[in-house]
């Protein structure tokens, strides 16, 4: 497992709150019937703004609560 410096996972964290479900684009999607989706900043858009993976995010969001 990966280990983490602590002002890393504070910068995860805050830059988590800050950005967490805001609206980031619209999409068209659907193959019979188009529709316009509206996409939220999420966990894989997290993971790949500090270049980690979905899991890795994932644990320092929920579990390395201090």
């Amino acid at each position: 497992m990966t280990k983490f410096s602590d002002e890393f996972i504070k910068q995860v964290k805050s830059y988590w709150e800050d950005n967490k479900g805001k609206f980031k684009h619209t999409e068209e999607s659907g193959v019979h019937k188009k529709m316009n989706v509206d996409k939220k900043f999420g966990l894989q858009d997290l993971a790949e703004h500090f270049k980690i993976t979905e899991s890795q995010a994932r644990r320092i969001i929920y579990v390395k609560k201090q």
